[in-house]
């Protein structure tokens, strides 16, 4: 009868362990879906299913990654989708820097503040690029030019775009605003047909594009938008080298739904930090003119939080030159 009680308690204390074992979930639970707001084929696109792809092999992962488009709407559909989804890091969203600028001008409702930080994947720095057979050398040579002749016609990507507002920053730390004059075109593909057709004089451009674009050679870097040079592009002339600094970079990474669990974020972000540094991103990234770099998302909104600022008069100043 002893022995038989005892039974029955070890019995009924193996079900209440048992219960909260249970009940402590696991992730991922299920598939991990990486939202891109842009369409398939560019950058963006590209760097998700290599994160996907890089998170396979190194089974970071108990459960595959995949990666859906959803270009519609400049991103807000995107961005609905991803802070509307249940905080439970299996919706994420990849994005950048456009954050800032297109919430700046109030072309998209949402600011990064408005979901949780993972990590930062990548630096995507811009440049000017003119016709293999434009008459200036570098971004010197371009400037003088702006400001001895009728003003010089620059192609960019849609308004609040990254391409267009450091094209804004280029404008405003060279003093040259009144020397040129803006196009905006819905893609790369646009202005680049119009950069060969004569209609601009110059596009701002990523510099993965831009490499392209060279080694085709229809096209030569004028500037990079960068303080430092880069190992792709050995003698191109940046801003830094005309005196420029606290230039805002394009800074890519993962986000999630606001109230996702820190314990959570603190697995993505050590599983991206493994993508990122492996040696295959890296070879990646360069291939593209990119910058592989991992930052935590707790230093990562410093960054954020210090390009704010620089977006906040950048977008004032667009507002102001509109209503001339």
């Amino acid at each position: 009868m002893k022995s038989a009680l005892i039974c029955l308690m070890l019995l009924a204390a193996g079900a209440v362990f048992g219960s909260n074992t249970q009940a402590a979930p696991t992730f991922p639970e299920k598939e991990i879906t990486i939202i891109v707001p842009y369409s398939a084929g560019g950058e963006s696109d590209m760097t998700a299913r290599k994160i996907a792809e890089i998170a396979g092999k190194l089974q970071v992962f108990s459960q595959p990654v995949i990666v859906v488009n959803m270009p519609t709407a400049n991103t807000r559909d995107a961005l609905r989708h991803v802070a509307g989804s249940k905080p439970d890091g299996h919706t994420l969203l990849l994005h950048h820097t456009t954050f800032l600028s297109a919430h700046a001008l109030g072309t998209v409702p949402y600011s990064y503040k408005d979901f949780a930080m993972i990590g930062q994947s990548l630096i995507t720095p811009n440049c000017l690029i003119a016709r293999a057979d434009a008459p200036w050398k570098n971004g010197t040579e371009l400037l003088a030019a702006a400001r001895s002749d009728k003003p010089i016609v620059a192609g960019t990507s849609t308004i609040g775009g990254y391409g267009h507002t450091i094209f804004e920053f280029f404008m405003n730390a060279t003093k040259s605003r009144d020397k040129f004059k803006t196009i905006f075109f819905g893609s790369t593909t646009e202005s680049a047909t119009a950069l060969q057709g004569g209609k601009i004089d110059i596009r701002s451009q990523p510099t993965g594009g831009a490499m392209n674009a060279v080694k085709a050679g229809d096209s030569k870097i004028l500037i990079l938008l960068t303080e430092k040079g880069m190992p792709q592009f050995p003698g191109v002339e940046t801003l830094g080298s005309l005196g420029v600094t606290n230039i805002p970079m394009q800074r890519q990474g993962l986000w999630a739904p606001k109230d996702t669990p820190p314990a959570v974020l603190d697995q993505l972000g050590a599983a991206l930090e493994k993508i990122v540094n492996s040696q295959e991103f890296q070879d990646f990234a360069a291939s593209k003119a990119m910058i592989a770099e991992f930052i935590p998302r707790d230093q990562w909104i410093k960054y954020y939080q210090a390009d704010e600022k620089v977006y906040d008069q950048i977008a004032a100043d667009i507002k102001k030159a509109a209503k001339k």
